[in-house]
């Protein structure tokens, strides 16, 4: 795995120009949970990438605000269903042994995130890892990450709403997040005040950006150069 690695949302994407070594996290997949419905929409836009390049595929999930959904036993299976037909795919296409799941569940939803991780786990292949993203604030005093059964945790230390200074400043204070399943793999921003340079040499290095990826963006991210191991 590498220790840098970008997010390439659900737009068009060409990424051939990354350095040697850099990663691709790629959205494969969204699943739209809402009410007592679940629909998965696969990928549109066209992503591009040198031969070389390790990627891995992101199943990105939207839980509707305006229609809570009921997190029912069929959505949980359909979403389990989805990840680890992803997953497969993945396998088969010599892509990176690695799948994740991007789902900012909402204090009712931790119960169903968790069982759909545990579900998950336990259909992968011993060889296929499990990375899922988590909310800062999961991994500082709201931290409930202690038995999930993801492979790897990544902190999104962006976006992080009205806790954001605070965070931010714990964050930069603690050099990183102290608890056990947070600080192996963090994620950031390419248009929020960095902290990647807090984090240790060690730690993966996930890096979102809201526009389209370019050369310029790259250049300038907050962080060290691109390590790979």
């Amino acid at each position: 795995m590498p220790y840098t690695i970008v997010w390439a949302w659900e737009r068009r994407e060409d990424l051939r120009w990354l350095p040697a070594g850099v990663g691709v996290a790629y959205v494969a997949s969204s699943v739209n949970l809402e009410g007592s419905r679940i629909h998965v929409v696969p990928r549109a836009n066209a992503l591009f990438v040198r031969s070389n390049t390790l990627i891995i595929p992101v199943v990105h999930v939207d839980a509707s605000w305006r229609e809570p959904p009921e997190l029912n036993a069929t959505q949980r299976k359909i979403l389990v269903d989805q990840v680890l037909k992803v997953a497969r795919r993945a396998a088969e296409q010599n892509a990176a042994r690695v799948v994740q799941l991007d789902f900012e569940a909402r204090l009712s939803q931790r119960a169903f995130l968790t069982d759909v991780v545990k579900d998950i786990r336990a259909q992968l292949p011993a060889a296929m890892a499990l990375s899922m993203t988590a909310l800062a604030s999961w991994c500082a005093g709201d931290y409930w990450l202690a038995t999930i059964h993801a492979d790897e945790v990544v902190p999104m230390v962006f976006r992080m709403g009205r806790d954001a200074d605070r965070l931010r400043t714990q964050f930069a204070t603690d050099n990183g997040f102290k608890r056990a399943r947070c600080s192996t793999a963090i994620g950031f921003a390419s248009d929020e005040p960095g902290l990647a340079q807090v984090a240790g040499q060690g730690v993966r290095r996930y890096f979102f950006s809201p526009l389209a990826w370019t050369p310029d963006i790259w250049r300038g991210l907050p962080m060290p150069s691109p390590i790979s191991r």
